[in-house]
């Protein structure tokens, strides 16, 4: 079918277009107010400026399609794949509902305005131990979302705003949070095996329990963080805050710890064989709590 039939019937008074192939179909500026375009093969159609408001378009395919200033309002959208779709958040927040809608990544769209339909689906729906890995999310606003279980496995986060986000038990394996914003982020549980955490701002957040194994934590800020059993097995901590961090049975063996700001860290029950602590701000006291200090490269001060 061609989007000029569906124009032609649609003036004729017929409505119901469930299932129509109208891929790469030109239906720019069409009135399909109210249409029904469920399962509709929309991929690469140009829908420019058309009306959709209170179209049924669940499981359409819409993929690649060019939804630049369509009215989506009241639109049906659940279970439609937007994948690659040129659409901008403030037309996601204006339809009826998107309840399993896929949108893996950023629109063109979106990138021009800055705005993401993947933040947007974040907030919007219920994501929790959704499977998410690979997403581009750099810069995206997530402060305050339940991302809970969700897997972020190697997803781009870079400098994303997070803080206040409750991530306990995601999967970040090997995910880029370079410079990202996680203050007071509840990571309790969490996989950050390998993940990129340079300059991150992990103020206050509480990583009991996480696993952060190969983690490059590089400069960055861990003040007051809760890393109580937390694994940090052969971590990259160099010249990172850990200020009055709780580090109590944490796993630190051969983590580098070269010029980190140690002043009053918890590390009670600490394993700290053969980590590196060359130029640390640490004190005698603080080791004598770890549980091992063999193999350590201690501080010159300490020497």
């Amino acid at each position: 079918m061609k989007g000029k039939d569906v124009i032609r019937r649609y003036r004729a008074g017929s409505r119901d277009f469930t299932g129509a192939n109208l891929r790469e179909a030109s239906l720019q500026a069409a009135n399909l107010h109210q249409a029904i375009l469920r399962w509709a093969n929309l991929s690469m159609a140009n829908l420019y400026g058309a009306n959709l408001s209170g179209a049924r378009l669940d499981g359409a395919d819409l993929s690649n399609a060019d939804l630049r200033n369509a009215d989506l309002r009241a639109a049906w959208l659940n279970n439609a794949d937007l994948t690659g779709a040129n659409i901008t958040r403030k037309q996601l927040e204006e339809v009826a509902s998107l309840d399993g809608a896929v949108v893996p990544e950023v629109s063109q769209a979106s990138r021009a305005t800055g705005d993401s339909a993947v933040e947007y689906l974040l907030r919007r729906e219920n994501l929790t131990h959704k499977d998410m890995s690979g997403a581009e999310l750099s810069q995206a606003d997530l402060r305050k979302a339940d991302l809970r279980g969700i897997c972020f496995a190697e997803a781009d986060l870079r400098w994303s705003r997070l803080g206040e986000a409750d991530l306990q038990g995601a999967d970040l394996e090997k995910a880029n949070l370079r410079g990202a914003d996680l203050f007071l982020a509840s990571l309790v549980g969490a996989n950050l095996r390998e993940a990129g955490l340079h300059r991150a701002d992990l103020r206050g957040s509480d990583l009991r329990e996480a696993q952060l194994q190969q983690a490059d934590l590089t400069r960055a800020n861990l003040r007051r963080a809760n890393l109580r059993g937390a694994n940090l097995r052969e971590a990259v901590l160099a010249d990172s805050d850990l200020g009055h961090a709780d580090l109590s049975q944490a796993n630190l063996a051969g983590a580098d710890l070269r010029g980190a700001k140690m002043e009053g860290a918890n590390l009670r029950g600490a394993d700290l064989e053969n980590c590196d602590l060359r130029g640390a701000k640490v004190s005698r006291e603080q080791l004598a709590q770890g549980t091992s200090i063999d193999g350590v490269q201690l501080p010159t001060s300490l020497k």
